[in-house]
């Protein structure tokens, strides 16, 4: 049984970038990058597909980290209300 290759993005990035350029074969650029044709053709889909998606989460990132933000002002909130009623209680309480 053939042994399963992990190859990093950033070759599958060249590799799916040279088969968009069209300026070589896919025999060209699977001997240039030792990889089968098969996985050339699977990785240009892949960008051709998901490549919109790039320019999408840094909108998705900056969300998150607004979100974020919120959040920690309100725990900061929150922690000096609870601080406040601790004094409250322990100077007016039983």
């Amino acid at each position: 049984m053939a042994r399963k290759t992990n190859y990093e993005n950033g070759i599958k990035f060249k590799v799916a970038l040279a088969a968009i350029k069209n300026d070589q074969t896919y025999d060209e650029i699977s001997t240039q990058f030792n990889i089968s044709k098969s996985l050339i053709t699977k990785w240009r889909d892949e960008l051709l597909k998901k490549g919109a998606d790039i320019y999408g989460k840094k909108s998705i990132a900056s969300n998150n980290e607004l979100t974020e933000q919120k959040l920690y002002q309100q725990i900061g909130q929150l922690t000096m209300e609870v601080d406040f009623l601790k004094k409250f209680l322990s100077k007016y309480g039983k």
